[in-house]
């Protein structure tokens, strides 16, 4: 009689092997909540990170626009490269944030400029990437740029403030950034 008893058993429905089996428990809903939540917060810091990165990769970016621009004004104005000027005191030469913008207009001048008004517009429109002068908004964050000169060599350096924010919005911190070009005229 044993046997058919355990043959009913083992067809009843109800059978604690056949209840284990239906459905989640509320602890594996809980685990699989828990995994979800630290994979989407990994995924936020990940993003965080990820945007910082942009605009250090975009900071940089405007830096070499701005090196790039002054050169190529320098290389196409040959002669005021060599009446020095595009340097001061026929060395250096620094512009930053409260440097004017304004100089000669080359652009609209019928009559043309002379090699020093080309250099004196030059400068000032390399003057507008870094100077909040005049309304003027600067590409890079408390930059300025620098051009020095030894004999026919000529060192290009542009400095700017990186900043990096903590998770609560606040000031983490403020790191000056620098992009050196040594090149030949």
């Amino acid at each position: 009689m044993s046997n058919t008893t355990n043959k009913a058993r083992k067809s009843h429905p109800m059978t604690p092997h056949l209840i284990k089996s239906q459905g989640f428990t509320l602890v594996e809903l809980l685990v699989t909540v828990v995994v979800l939540a630290i994979g989407l917060l990994g995924m936020a810091g990940l993003q965080t990170t990820g945007l910082s990165a942009n605009q250090s990769a975009y900071h940089r970016s405007q830096a070499t626009v701005a090196i790039s621009d002054i050169i190529d004004r320098m290389r196409s104005n040959t002669t005021g490269v060599t009446n020095n000027d595009y340097v001061e005191d026929g060395s250096t030469l620094t512009v930053n944030t409260s440097t004017s913008t304004t100089g000669q207009d080359c652009i609209d001048n019928t009559a043309g400029c002379t090699p020093a008004e080309l250099a004196s517009h030059d400068i000032a429109q390399w003057a507008r990437y870094f100077s909040t002068s005049g309304g003027n908004t600067p590409i890079l964050p408390n930059a300025s740029g620098a051009i020095a000169r030894t004999g026919s060599n000529y060192i290009a350096t542009i400095t700017w403030e990186e900043i990096t924010w903590n998770e609560e919005g606040t000031l983490k911190e403020a790191q000056n950034k620098q992009m050196v070009v040594n090149f030949f005229l």
